[in-house]
């Protein structure tokens, strides 16, 4: 671990203990608070800090392995796990749909029986998209009965500022503190104290309610997903999560809290093991997304050209950029290789956006529009993108891919400038490696990058090897091009049937 990971995680584990003691229902609410890592990168002066060797002699904890982390989270869950009881196999399915959990429509349709299933919508109840079959009752995707949160919800008001009332007791206490002293932070805290206290009631009251056997969540990095989780774990309900992106830095996905988490392939299976998270409680399963980039019908070539106005006769390159972080890069990338091969060149830009910087700059560079990534990747020849879950999707595309990395790691140590405002996460202390296999596609300098990307249409041999880096890379992260849909379905039915091996 590098210094500023070291006291990452020596600090969140102080945060962990330092507030252990602020309790609701039996839940220690700091183990509640997400997404800890929001509050680091959004200050300037802790951020920088936590590069500083020193800053971790201030700490309590002195974190040297991450499985250190995980190991204390282990214990909490199982502080809060009971064996499952008989009556809750015969329990509905219940899918917390939010928006990073992403299943198609058909994966609903295929594989989720609407007598047995029940979609959690955690926002507020929206008629007016939904379909009303009856006057108690909304359902959504394939007649999927939805159920609201906030139906379940009752009046916390006296213990939520019970709660905050002791965390600002508890902030005063460590005077000088170079994180609870922080007025943003204390705020962010006790607005979500609030939410943590008032979803527990909420999720409780559902589960009390309604007979569930299973759980699918998204991820656990957001605090209502994290309270699902625990507060069914408490009720002997198993739960799964599905990995919704690639592991492009460790701070989004430890700790691991759900019974299973569902993950794409040997990779991060290696990864969590080495992170302290027991292998029985890891299930490569894919993502049902990635289905449709195997059985989604596309639009034609010509079609695809002639709506983004690209030159037929010329091969096309995607660049996937996010918002306008690192355009010093793609600038320099654009100009190596415009200067060295002729070619159609489109942005797309994450999360969606239609302009961007480089399409002002450079007037032969093309706007994607509106078209969805899975419609673009079959029409064109290659992509270029910052380490992010595109690379995988192109890839999963049989596209050859090219990732602008940052392997300088040098400097990883030295003071540091806001992520959030200057750089994406190629520049990310804790970045994860996930595209290091694919030797000699993945470059931190964008002009040899971007020299690579012309090697790649003008070296028959060179176009080979990279074929072969890419299906091998594949056969590590997605090892399974079966059906995921299918494989969650089969997961979540042995979960249901043989609770005691899961547990």
């Amino acid at each position: 671990m590098n210094t500023f990971v070291k006291n990452y995680w020596s600090l969140y584990v102080d945060f962990l203990e330092d507030f252990e003691k602020l309790n609701y229902k039996g839940f220690s609410l700091s183990y509640l608070f997400c997404h800890f890592y929001s509050v680091v990168i959004n200050n300037n002066i802790l951020l920088n800090q936590l590069y500083d060797e020193n800053i971790g002699r201030l700490l309590k904890n002195q974190v040297k392995d991450r499985k250190e982390v995980q190991v204390k989270f282990n214990t909490f869950i199982q502080l809060h796990t009971k064996n499952p009881s008989k009556e809750k196999k015969q329990g509905k399915v219940v899918i917390h749909v939010d928006k990073l959990l992403r299943f198609p429509n058909k994966t609903f349709t295929a594989y989720f029986n609407p007598s047995n299933t029940i979609i959690l919508n955690s926002g507020k109840n929206s008629k007016n998209k939904l379909k009303k079959n009856s006057a108690t009752t909304i359902y959504g995707i394939n007649n999927i009965p939805i159920e609201y949160l906030q139906h379940y919800a009752v009046d916390n008001g006296k213990a939520v500022k019970k709660a905050q009332n002791q965390a600002r007791g508890l902030c005063k206490g460590y005077k000088k503190h170079l994180l609870y002293n922080d007025e943003q932070f204390q705020n962010m805290f006790l607005i979500q104290i609030s939410h943590i206290i008032n979803c527990i009631e909420e999720i409780t009251n559902f589960l009390d309610r309604v007979s569930v056997s299973c759980i699918v969540v998204s991820t656990t990095h957001s605090y209502i997903n994290r309270i699902l989780a625990l507060v069914a774990a408490k009720k002997g309900i198993p739960t799964v999560c599905i990995q919704h992106g690639i592991i492009a830095n460790e701070f989004g996905y430890l700790p691991k809290v759900a019974t299973i988490d569902a993950v794409y392939g040997d990779f991060e299976v290696d990864w969590y093991k080495k992170k302290g998270v027991p292998v029985e409680s890891l299930e490569v399963t894919g993502h049902p997304r990635f289905d449709e980039l195997f059985n989604r019908s596309t639009i034609s070539r010509i079609k695809f050209n002639q709506q983004l106005s690209l030159d037929t006769n010329k091969k096309t390159l995607m660049v996937t950029v996010r918002e306008n972080y690192d355009m010093d890069k793609w600038r320099v990338l654009i100009k190596t290789i415009i200067n060295k091969y002729e070619m159609n060149i489109v942005i797309k830009d994450y999360p969606g956006k239609e302009t961007n910087t480089l399409l002002k700059e450079f007037p032969f560079v093309h706007s994607t529009k509106n078209y969805q990534l899975y419609d673009i990747l079959p029409n064109v020849d290659a992509v270029v993108t910052y380490p992010s879950t595109v690379g995988l999707e192109a890839m999963l595309a049989d596209k050859p891919v090219f990732i602008l990395d940052n392997a300088d790691t040098a400097n990883l140590n030295n003071r540091h400038e806001r992520l959030s405002t200057t750089s994406s996460l190629i520049n990310n202390p804790g970045y994860s490696d996930y595209y290091n296999a694919l030797k000699g596609m993945v470059h931190h300098n964008p002009e040899k990058l971007g020299e690579l990307i012309v090697k790649y249409f003008q070296d028959t041999k060179w176009e080979c090897e990279t074929k072969k880096k890419k299906d091998e890379f594949l056969n590590y992260v997605y090892p399974n091009f079966s059906l995921s849909g299918k494989r969650l379905k089969k997961l979540i039915d042995r979960l249901t049937s043989q609770y005691p091996k899961y547990r």
